[in-house]
């Protein structure tokens, strides 16, 4: 397809489940730009249209897009990979059916108490040495973190007190409770699985509340990067407003 200024590129992208679509949209977005592989050597400045459809949902959401930079990846054959930076979608109708179908979804779930929504922020830690974090899952009751690292470290425990503080469009987010659950893979399984854990949250205070009901609907996030701060134990008492 040829790309000008007038006429973006159009991509159409397919999900199984909203979970995956928006797992996807908010690593992306959280981000601030996406690589893709590509046949050709497209211009910088070509502007693309992603169309990102979820099984069982009619409407999609639209993202644009505008190419930064263009590598070669594979001169032999012809490979390039384009960095390419995300917009997020003015219009929210795609995003809003996205969001109610997995609250929808919810009436059916006999285990958890509050409906996640698959956010993606990178979060680190006021420690040497400490590990990359990804904040996987966020809900009314807790959120779920992954580890990139062999392992869950030493002080982190079931019972130990957390925190993470991440700056909206709105204020800050503090949100503050305990870790419930831990989850170590055997060594020789850590190249495919992460070690995550659980957090429940304590009791928040009313505007942490309605800020948080302001996330779990995509709204009032960050300009990209997303980056957000985790404490554990004394250091997230300590950090407690």
């Amino acid at each position: 397809m040829a790309a000008s200024q007038k006429q973006p590129v159009r991509l159409k992208v397919s999900y199984k489940t909203p979970g995956a679509l928006l797992s996807e949209f908010t690593r992306s977005i959280g981000k601030g730009n996406v690589s893709i592989e590509s046949g050709r050597a497209l211009p910088v400045g070509t502007r693309f249209v992603f169309e990102l459809h979820a099984h069982g949902v009619d409407e999609f959401v639209e993202v644009y897009g505008k190419v930064l930079s263009v590598a070669v990846t594979d001169p032999k054959n012809k490979k390039f990979l384009l960095n390419i930076r995300y917009e997020a979608p003015g219009d929210r109708r795609g995003l809003d059916l996205l969001l109610q179908h997995i609250f929808d979804s919810h009436q059916f779930e006999k285990v958890r108490k509050h409906p996640r929504i698959p956010i993606q922020v990178r979060a680190s830690e006021d420690r040497q040495q400490s590990p990359a974090y990804v904040v996987r899952d966020i809900s009314r009751g807790g959120l779920g973190i992954e580890v990139e690292a062999p392992g869950v470290p030493k002080y982190v425990h079931v019972g130990a007190p957390f925190l993470l503080e991440l700056g909206t469009s709105i204020g800050p987010l503090v949100l503050h409770g305990e870790i419930a659950w831990v989850f170590s893979p055997q060594l020789e399984r850590t190249k495919w699985v992460n070690p995550a854990m659980g957090v429940v949250f304590g009791t928040l205070r009313n505007d942490t509340l309605e800020r948080l009901k302001t996330i779990l609907t995509l709204q009032g996030l960050p300009p990209p990067p997303w980056k957000a701060k985790v404490s554990f134990g004394p250091d997230a008492v300590t950090r407690m407003p």
